[in-house]
């Protein structure tokens, strides 16, 4: 049966994490308390070593979504989400030309725990499936293992269209023009280094990306016969990881903390990431050179203000976001909603030498318009849930009891294998999450270049 109780070993390795992550801020602000400037909080004056910055860019790209959205995608649709990784590539060849200190310290030590965490849970299921080979057959025999699905259906995301083109212009728009990674590039001594930072950040994101797909094998092969969703035991499948890191690893004192310190150290990797690039954003482009300020400290008070700020802000949206799909489905859906638009404006600054400011503004509103109305319809207008079949055949004695005491029944899976018959606003609305950057991306292109080719004409 199962454990959901933490051991007090699971409360000390937890809390640990969330001391040891505050000291890291303390340690700085202490270490340049006489000292600190407004460029030293929002760059380490450009003098941060090479390991930590490449450390700090995986742990702010592979979070929690990742840790605890890619195994479900798996466990619902396969692992043709693998082509991620060609993505990643793609992007980082095309990209490469108290404070920040402590936000890339903290990413360390939280990038660090995610792998752990992340090893953990392979290792135990591997063992307890019977071994790679016996992992392998069971995903293979359910229909999870895909690779080359080369059907070209916009509705699905589980071919290799979507996944490759969809998270190419997503990650090809972070790596290139999102602050969080711009002011890494900043925090290395020259150009050089920054390039090198970006290219030695790929292993270790690839890595975790495949690392996060083998936990959605192992957990497949674990519940394939007794699927804990549709026996209403959990109520979504972002609870998957988690059930069974409980179910599975509580007979080992602390492994179920180090997990949940692994996810927290997610969040906070990214958060805290975040909230500094948003307050550095704020400040350069609406605050400096509209306030005037006796001191540098003065700007550096100012500027933890405002990423304190943005940190109740997103609280807030956490709340909203609860029927976007999975985790994984919301964080690319939402990030590619703004990004692909964001990109192709930048693009358009860079390549095509007519263009002007209404002409690229009107094309990014209408590439981030019909995003938002796609998203936003999805929202009203929920698709159906689709997830490959799972069965119920060998679930244990006890858990069947749990069951019939709540249910009186064995209940039925709700969730299609595949969203092939699309009718009425869902042909419209029920566009795969993985197109939005893309859809944003190249509306944003053709308007903008329109208009202000009739803009100069005129």
């Amino acid at each position: 049966m199962l454990d959901t109780n933490f051991s007090i070993v699971d409360y000390l390795v937890f809390v640990s994490l969330l001391i040891a992550s505050s000291l890291i801020g303390v340690y700085f602000w202490y270490k340049s308390r006489n000292t600190a400037t407004n460029a030293e909080y929002l760059t380490g004056n450009r003098q941060l070593s090479l390991i930590p910055v490449i450390i700090s860019m995986v742990a702010t790209f592979m979070s929690t979504n990742t840790l605890l959205g890619m195994p479900v995608e798996v466990y619902q649709v396969g692992t043709q989400m693998w082509l991620e990784a060609v993505s990643y590539i793609i992007a980082i060849v095309l990209t490469a030309e108290g404070g920040i200190k402590a936000v890339i310290w903290t990413d360390v030590l939280q990038g660090s725990l995610m792998f752990l965490g992340v090893l953990v849970v392979i290792v135990t299921g591997v063992i307890e499936t019977g071994g790679l080979k016996k992992l392998w057959d069971i995903n293979e025999q359910g229909g999870r293992l895909k690779f080359f699905n080369m059907k070209v259906d916009v509705y699905n995301h589980d071919n290799f269209w979507n996944v490759l083109i969809g998270t190419t212009v997503t990650l090809s728009g972070s790596y290139s023009i999102s602050q969080s990674q711009i002011q890494r590039y900043c925090n290395v001594g020259s150009p050089q280094m920054g390039r090198r930072a970006l290219y030695w950040n790929l292993p270790g994101i690839i890595v975790f990306l495949l690392m996060s797909i083998m936990c959605g094998m192992v957990i497949y092969a674990k519940y394939h016969a007794c699927d804990p969703v549709t026996l209403g035991l959990i109520k979504r499948h972002d609870q998957l990881m988690p059930y069974y890191v409980m179910d599975t690893l509580s007979q080992y004192p602390g492994l179920p903390g180090l997990f949940v310190a692994c996810v927290f150290s997610g969040s906070l990797s990214t958060l805290s990431s975040g909230y500094n690039s948003l307050a550095a954003i704020t400040w350069e482009d609406l605050f400096k050179d509209r306030v005037k300020l006796k001191n540098d400290r003065q700007a550096l008070i100012i500027t933890k203000l405002i990423a304190m700020s943005y940190g109740f802000i997103i609280i807030g949206f956490a709340f909203l976001v609860g029927n976007a799909g999975t985790v994984f489905q919301a964080s690319l859906a939402l990030s590619g909603a703004m990004g692909g638009p964001i990109f192709a404006l930048f693009l358009v600054g860079i390549f095509y030498p007519y263009a002007t400011a209404p002409g690229a503004l009107i094309g990014f509103l209408s590439g981030y318009g019909v995003n938002s109305v796609l998203a936003i319809g999805s929202l009203v207008i929920p698709r159906p849930k689709v997830s490959l079949p799972t069965t119920l055949d060998n679930c244990p004695v006890d858990v069947i009891q749990i069951v019939f005491t709540r249910f009186e029944t064995l209940p039925n899976s709700t969730y299609i294998p595949s969203y092939d018959n699309v009718e009425g606003l869902g042909q419209f609305f029920h566009i795969s999450y993985l197109l939005l950057s893309t859809i944003g991306f190249t509306i944003c292109i053709v308007v903008s270049v329109l208009a202000s080719l009739c803009i100069e004409l005129s």
